[in-house]
């Protein structure tokens, strides 16, 4: 398994579909990531990182 390194901008940009949809299991399956580093993004987001 290969790990992927994603940019800033698509981070930002799938934070800010969870946070508006707030269905990150569905955005996690449609970008083909892991849930739980999306709630990851989302926390860092959400704390100022």
């Amino acid at each position: 398994m290969t790990r992927n390194k994603h940019s800033r901008e698509f981070k930002r940009q799938i934070v800010k579909e969870a946070i508006e949809t707030g269905n990150k299991a569905a955005l996690a399956r449609r970008y083909e990531i892991a849930v739980n580093m999306l709630h990851r993004w989302v926390k860092e987001f959400e704390e100022g990182g």
